[in-house]
């Protein structure tokens, strides 16, 4: 294994990272699927300790994506630290990535601030030349849901 070719890795899978959160911001679900493989799988607790849901291949997962920034007046991702482990033959590897997610929706008649603190821990593979997501653990670390801009 070259040193170049696992920096490039890295560089390339912060990037698959990155993108993942910007395609939530602009609601482009469908790009956000292509991100994974076609049989990929996303799970997601509530907490460290919550029941793991599963959602499973790309089409399911557009859906997912969907149902969730669709009906948002306003999504913001911030992308933190990310650790990778590159396998030997730069072909998988392993990450755990932070991300502070922000939606805006209405409800009843009000603008509700829910900022979620996440962690993603992700399997990736490449394949045809480009790194993919194989499975996503989403972790919801800490939720807070407020009215927004309401004076305490």
């Amino acid at each position: 294994m070259m040193k170049n070719e696992v920096l490039t890795a890295k560089m390339e899978l912060r990037e698959l990272v990155d993108t993942f959160s910007n395609l939530a911001d602009i609601k482009n679900a469908e790009s956000q699927g292509e991100l994974f493989l076609p049989d990929g799988v996303l799970e997601f607790q509530m907490g460290t300790d919550g029941e793991v849901q599963k959602i499973e291949g790309r089409e399911a997962l557009v859906q997912a994506f969907a149902a969730t920034i669709n009906p948002c007046k306003a999504v913001y991702h911030i992308s933190g630290q990310q650790t990778v482990t590159v396998n030997e033959d730069v072909t998988e590897a392993k990450g755990t990535a932070y991300c502070q997610a922000v939606l805006v929706t209405e409800e009843d008649g009000k603008d509700i601030i829910t900022t979620n603190y996440v962690r993603y821990t992700d399997a990736y593979v490449k394949a045809d030349g480009k790194w993919h997501i194989k499975r996503r653990r989403t972790t919801f670390l800490i939720t807070d849901k407020r009215v927004m801009n309401e004076k305490i």
